[in-house]
């Protein structure tokens, strides 16, 4: 067992573990930080055993459903192995790596902007380890077919979290819990955990020149996890106009579409994927085709979203009109611009998980520069539409460098492969 932690570990902190000790300094920073400028703010108890619960536990399951270690895994397979002490070293080592690199800095932001005491940290401490252990419990009711219990589970944590709101009970119920899923992954395979069919999925090849646009459209449908999150966005955008509207004279209207372009995993094709970043940027002339086409289906996702955003606006504030759908065409197609052209100049390199890539701090950038231009246009309407004009030029700018070859320089580059 110390053997597998040991690879499991090397696999998703680093050789010499470098991953835990720069969350560990980056934790440190944030706490110092935060708590010397002096804010604080009161916060419920319950509040922070619910963040401790259920933030790991959707960083946990986007471990277990990814791709990225399910070929170490298999390597791992091949040697002998004891089956209860490779599913707890393999459960273990991505608890402790949701909890460190992930879950980690929430607890210093909380930490630091309220007052706590030792019994309310152990506690928010022990949810977050019984959250880790009944992920992999219910990943692996998931995959028996009995996906209905592990959402009752998921419901009666809830419950007992929201309706008591009392240390005693919580503190009973994630021990409890922690029992039940360690118990009941004393009876589980090694291989209910490892996921042939994302390992390695069918590729089919043709030999005539297909759509872009259709293939991002497939890769979208093929992976659930992107559904969801765009999902979750147009539920988010039903219920922002109830925090919005007019505040202090300034329209707030953009803020919610900035907010909306935090759509991380479809801005993240290229870092996901390697193979297809090196195919596309090997092979001529992909590049323009590719990112034209690709900045067209993010400004398609974003355009679905805010429409949602704008029709939820419209029946809970009403007055929207046509500087609204100008906004919210702005808006999608800033955000498509920036998102492509940022993931083709610096993809995210060196992650370990695909929750590594999606909590990257670059996924902050394009809502932050989007955030500044909201609070400009709510301020100041006329920056609408110089915007719209420098916007315009913009796009010329981006068609013009993403353009194809002439014919005369493509004949050239044919002459030239051709001596060589």
């Amino acid at each position: 067992m110390r053997n597998t932690i040991e690879a499991f570990s090397k696999q998703f902190f680093g050789a010499k573990y470098e991953g835990a000790r720069k969350s560990l300094l980056a934790a440190v920073i944030l706490f110092i930080a935060v708590h010397a400028t002096g804010f604080q703010v009161a916060i419920a108890p319950f509040v922070l055993y619910l963040t401790s619960t259920f933030f790991p536990a959707g960083v946990m399951w986007q471990v277990l459903t990814g791709r990225q270690h399910m070929e170490t895994m298999q390597g791992m397979f091949m040697l002998p192995f004891d089956n209860r002490g490779f599913v707890f070293a393999y459960v273990l080592v991505l608890g402790a790596h949701t909890l460190i690199t992930k879950t980690l800095p929430i607890w210093a932001l909380f930490f630091a902007v309220a007052s706590w005491s030792a019994e309310e940290i152990a506690i928010a401490v022990l949810c977050g380890c019984m959250a880790c252990a009944a992920t992999a419990a219910g990943y692996r009711m998931c995959r028996k077919g009995h996906a209905v219990l592990a959402l009752l589970w998921a419901a009666c944590i809830l419950s007992a979290i929201l309706l008591v709101r009392r240390w005693g009970v919580v503190l009973a119920m994630a021990t409890i819990n922690s029992l039940v899923a360690m118990l009941y992954l004393s009876f589980a395979d090694a291989y209910d955990f490892c996921n042939t069919a994302v390992a390695k999925k069918a590729a089919w090849h043709t030999g005539h020149s297909g759509s872009m646009f259709v293939y991002l459209l497939r890769y979208l449908l093929a992976n659930k996890s992107y559904l969801v999150n765009t999902a979750g966005l147009g539920a988010i955008a039903c219920f922002l106009p109830l925090l919005f509207g007019e505040f202090g004279g300034l329209n707030m209207f953009p803020i919610g579409l900035a907010i909306l372009c935090l759509n991380t995993p479809i801005c993240t094709l290229l870092s996901c994927d390697p193979d297809l970043e090196q195919a596309i940027r090997m092979l001529p002339e992909q590049a323009g085709r590719f990112c034209r086409q690709y900045c067209l289906f993010v400004f398609a996702i974003n355009c679905i979203v805010a429409s949602i955003y704008l029709c939820s606006w419209q029946i809970i504030n009403g007055n929207t009109g046509f500087i609204h759908a100008i906004t919210l065409f702005l808006f999608a197609l800033q955000s498509a611009i920036l998102s492509v052209a940022l993931e083709w100049i610096h993809p995210i390199r060196g992650w370990k998980t695909e929750s590594d890539l999606w909590h990257h701090p670059r996924k902050y950038v394009v809502p932050l520069i989007l955030l500044m231009f909201a609070a400009l246009v709510g301020a100041w309407e006329l920056s609408l539409w110089i915007w719209s004009a420098a916007l315009f030029t913009e796009c010329g700018i981006c068609l013009y460098t993403t353009r194809p070859a002439r014919n005369g320089k493509r004949e050239s580059c044919r002459n030239d492969s051709r001596k060589t």
